[in-house]
C-alpha cells in the first residue's frame, strides 16, 4: 500500500512538473493549439500592439479593406497596406474637414477614433454595420495616435 501511494505521489509530481513546462504553466510560449511558438513571434495570433504595423495587420487589412479598398473606397479612403498610412495621418477628413483622419498626438480629435467609437458628428460607426472593434483594440489605436502615430 505504501509503495502504491509513493508511486501515485511520484506520478502526481511528474504531472505537475510537466504542466509547468513552457513558462510555468501559464501557457506562455504556446500557440492557441497548445503547441510551442516560434521564437521571436507572438504566441497569441490575435495579439496586437500599439504600432502601425500591428494595427494594419490586425485591423485595417482584415476588417477595413472589405470596403476601404480600390478606386471605389468610401470617401476615397483606401486602407490597404500600400495606402493606409499616407491616407490617414495628417489628412483632413472628407466628412469633417476641420478634423484630421489621424491627428498625431491627439487621438480624441482624430476622426478615425471618433468613427470607430461611434461618436463622430457625421456618418455611421465603423466598421459599418458591425461587428465593431472591441475596447482593447480601440485603446491600442488611441495609444498609437497619442504616441504621435509613427509609421
Amino acid at each position: 500500500m505504501k509503495t502504491l501511494m509513493m508511486q501515485r505521489a511520484g506520478l502526481a509530481a511528474a504531472l505537475l512538473w510537466l504542466a509547468g513546462c513552457g513558462g510555468g504553466g501559464s501557457g506562455y510560449g504556446l500557440d492557441s493549439n497548445g503547441q510551442p511558438g516560434t521564437p521571436g513571434t507572438p504566441t497569441d495570433p490575435n495579439a496586437m500592439t500599439a504600432t502601425f504595423a500591428s494595427i494594419q495587420a490586425k485591423v485595417f487589412t482584415p476588417v477595413c479593406t472589405g470596403c476601404h479598398a480600390g478606386a471605389s473606397a468610401p470617401q476615397g479612403l483606401r486602407l490597404d497596406a500600400a495606402n493606409s498610412y499616407a491616407m490617414l495621418v495628417n489628412i483632413a477628413s472628407n466628412e469633417v474637414p476641420s478634423l484630421k483622419r489621424v491627428a498625431p498626438g491627439d487621438a480624441a480629435n482624430s476622426y478615425l477614433v471618433q468613427k470607430i467609437e461611434g461618436h463622430a458628428a457625421v456618418g455611421a460607426r465603423m466598421p459599418l454595420g458591425g461587428p465593431y472593434l472591441d475596447a482593447n483594440t480601440i485603446t491600442l489605436i488611441r495609444q498609437w495616435i497619442d504616441k504621435g502615430a509613427p509609421q
